[in-house]
């Protein structure tokens, strides 16, 4: 079971992720919120994750907190169901540094009400 989580699995591009905060969804469960948008297409997803400045002033608390969304997310992902293309943003949004075991928790609550989410538009069509 191949779990890496490489480049083609990233969100890079400027205008998708333009287009994620002006046309997506957005899911909260703390400490994490997710923003997310998805499309028609092959079944793929691309994830981004931020820690902002706002809220974590030392770069290597940010960083910390990065690696851990991303290794939650990273252990996880054969649980999101993909029905078309998907772009996620985890955004962290508390002050305070969180344990690994915290921002597990709530990262797998997002990936469960993304999949929740993904089976409801599947069905409306």
């Amino acid at each position: 079971m191949n779990l890496s989580l490489g480049k083609d699995k990233r969100l890079k591009s400027q205008k998708k992720i333009e287009r994620l905060f002006s046309e997506g969804k957005m899911y909260h469960r703390f400490p994490v919120r997710a923003v997310y948008f998805r499309e028609e297409g092959e079944n793929a997803f691309e994830i981004a994750v931020s820690a902002p400045k706002k809220f974590l002033k030392k770069a290597v608390d940010r960083n910390l907190i990065k690696r851990r969304m991303r290794e939650a997310f990273r252990l996880h992902q054969k649980q999101l169901k993909l029905n078309g293309k998907l772009e996620v943003m985890f955004i962290y949004s508390t002050s305070e540094l969180k344990d690994y075991p915290t921002i597990e928790k709530s990262i797998l609550e997002l990936i469960f009400h993304l999949n929740k989410t993904l089976d409801d538009n599947i069905l409306e069509k």
